[in-house]
């Protein structure tokens, strides 16, 4: 044989030796990439089924008889206005998040919620940056009559935030088609900043026609949120690509501005590390954005 095919030979024989010899002396490296279970590069994106969508018949309360309250009701002998007080500390006032979690055992998806009060402090519309303020949602199960007297002020007195990613499957799952009419409030919650167009000139990829559902809202905010990268970086300009002032006659504008009619507040924030950026300082052109579909529906 040559000296340069036997050169060869023995390579390709050293190194064929060489990976028997891994992978005999390390079964956890054969089984991560055979099972995925560990990184390796066989691994699969696992595919989760969305949590199934509560039914859209709903069972009417008020169509049903009610028991007669006890006469000595201390509650129930409170005038109607007080117990819409007490059901408005008890339900209402708060920022709910629903958002979608996996489950890597079952592989599904199911909705998750928690609140926060609903505070004037600038920072405090991140769920993980505020104190929980839960709800009282067992008050909805102490009898018929105060389920039917609350339930609307649970879904009339709240800010209801959803991530933008699933929207959908969050609100049939979460709430329930028959309570969308219902939302006043709703804040819609995207993780990154818009660095393309993409994301307004595609609403209906986000579900975002569902907002035509919501009737009787009247406050709806767009959020951004992002998280550093590498160590102390500085906060990005959020949009380098093109001019946010131009997203007025994009396919998102046009649904917000003409497909929402009752709308009367409109907002958009940006937080970057948790924290609520300054627009009018870091990027005015996304006031301007703000400020003229605020002026839209003022007119």
């Amino acid at each position: 044989m040559a000296p340069s095919l036997r050169k060869v030979a023995s390579t390709v024989a050293s190194a064929t030796a060489l990976g028997v010899g891994l992978v005999a002396a390390s079964p956890i490296l054969l089984y991560t990439l055979i099972t995925g279970d560990g990184p390796g590069i066989l691994r699969k994106q696992p595919t989760y089924v969305d949590p199934k969508p509560l039914p859209e018949e709903r069972i009417d309360l008020s169509s049903r008889p009610c028991a007669s309250q006890p006469a000595d009701s201390p509650f129930f002998a409170l005038p109607r206005e007080l117990r819409d007080c007490i059901y408005a500390e008890a339900l209402g006032g708060r920022r709910v998040w629903l958002w979608l979690v996996d489950d890597p055992v079952q592989k599904r998806r199911y909705v998750r919620s928690g609140s926060i009060p609903r505070s004037a402090h600038p920072n405090h519309i991140l769920i993980e940056s505020s104190k929980p303020d839960p709800l009282c949602i067992s008050l909805l199960f102490t009898c018929r009559q105060i389920h039917r007297e609350a339930h609307p002020i649970l879904l009339s007195s709240n800010t209801f935030a959803f991530d933008a990613d699933g929207l959908r499957a969050t609100l049939l799952a979460g709430l329930g088609s028959w309570n969308l009419p219902s939302l006043r409030s709703v804040c819609i919650n995207f993780n990154a900043f818009p660095q393309h167009r993409w994301f307004f000139d595609h609403p209906d990829f986000w579900s975002f026609g569902m907002l035509r559902d919501m009737e009787r809202l009247r406050c709806l905010e767009f959020q951004f949120n992002q998280a550093p990268w590498g160590e102390n970086p500085s906060p990005p300009v959020p949009v380098t690509q093109y001019d946010p002032r131009d997203l007025r006659t994009s396919p998102w504008g046009e649904l917000v501005r003409d497909g929402l009619p009752w709308l009367e507040e409109f907002r958009m924030a940006f937080t970057w590390n948790r924290v609520v950026m300054d627009m009018a300082a870091s990027d005015p052109r996304w006031k301007d954005l703000e400020r003229a579909i605020q002026e839209h529906f003022r007119r």
